[in-house]
C-alpha cells in the first residue's frame, strides 16, 4: 500500500494559528507561503508533510 502525502501550510500571527491550507506538493505550499510573506512579513509559516489519510477519510 502506497501512502500519498499532502503538504500542510499553517499561517501564524502573534502565537495563534490564523489559517491552514493543504497542498498536493511541497513546492505549491512554499510558493503560497512566499507570496504571503511578501505581502505580510509579520506572518510566520509552518509547512509539513502529512499522510493524506489524516486530511480525508
Amino acid at each position: 500500500m502506497t501512502t500519498e502525502m499532502v503538504w500542510k501550510c499553517e499561517q501564524w500571527f502573534g502565537g495563534q494559528m490564523q489559517e491552514k491550507k493543504v497542498f498536493r506538493s511541497e513546492e505549491d505550499a512554499r510558493d503560497f507561503a512566499k507570496r504571503l510573506m511578501d505581502a505580510a512579513p509579520d506572518l510566520m509559516f509552518k509547512i509539513e508533510a502529512m499522510p493524506i489519510q489524516h486530511v480525508w477519510n
